[in-house]
């Protein structure tokens, strides 16, 4: 799937949303490793991010002529300061109408309104890919993200106690959310 959209951020600086390419391949791997290493809220530690670029630029190329997937990355003086992306939760029928969404910003970026934006943006093109909810989990203590996906009407619908379990030890839940995106869809 293919986006682009200019937009300002809350200080007014420009920043550019738009889908990723191959080309952004070693870019998109490296805000991986580097968002993962900023937050005890992502999915990973930085070292266990072992895409080589060449299996990162083939899956670019693949999302960006799939109309039910998408990465955007957000530019900022011709840096990747954002990633957001949605894939199908399943191919099988019965859960077709559902999609799974990720979002990672450079701690530098946060609260300047590029995940406000990219929510914006990844909500408008899984209903234009015909999806009917869109699904993410998020470590229960990660505050800031919940507020962002409660603005935008993402609701709770259970919790995974001990889903994330650090290397000190420690233990996270994780919420689990959802957006219904056309309002009035009911299944049988």
């Amino acid at each position: 799937m293919r986006y682009q959209k200019s937009i300002l951020l809350k200080n007014n600086a420009p920043c550019l949303l738009r889908n990723a390419v191959a080309a952004d391949a070693q870019d998109v791997l490296q805000h991986l490793i580097v968002t993962s290493g900023e937050t005890d809220n992502m999915v990973r530690y930085a070292d266990e991010i072992t895409l080589t670029v060449a299996e990162e630029q083939a899956y670019l190329a693949d999302l960006e002529n799939n109309p039910k997937a998408i990465m955007l990355i957000a530019m900022r003086n011709g840096a990747l300061v954002a990633t957001a992306g949605f894939s199908p939760v399943s191919s099988h029928s019965r859960c077709r109408h559902r999609a799974t969404f990720g979002i990672s910003v450079k701690k530098p970026y946060w609260g300047m309104g590029i995940g406000s934006a990219m929510l914006s943006a990844i909500i408008a093109c899984a209903k234009t890919a015909g999806y009917e909810q869109l699904e993410l989990e998020v470590v229960a203590g990660n505050e800031q993200a919940l507020r962002l996906y409660r603005k935008f009407g993402f609701r709770t619908y259970g919790t995974r106690e001990r889903s994330f379990r650090y290397r000190d030890g420690n233990y996270a839940a994780e919420h689990l959310m959802y957006l219904e995106l056309f309002a009035g869809v009911s299944g049988n």
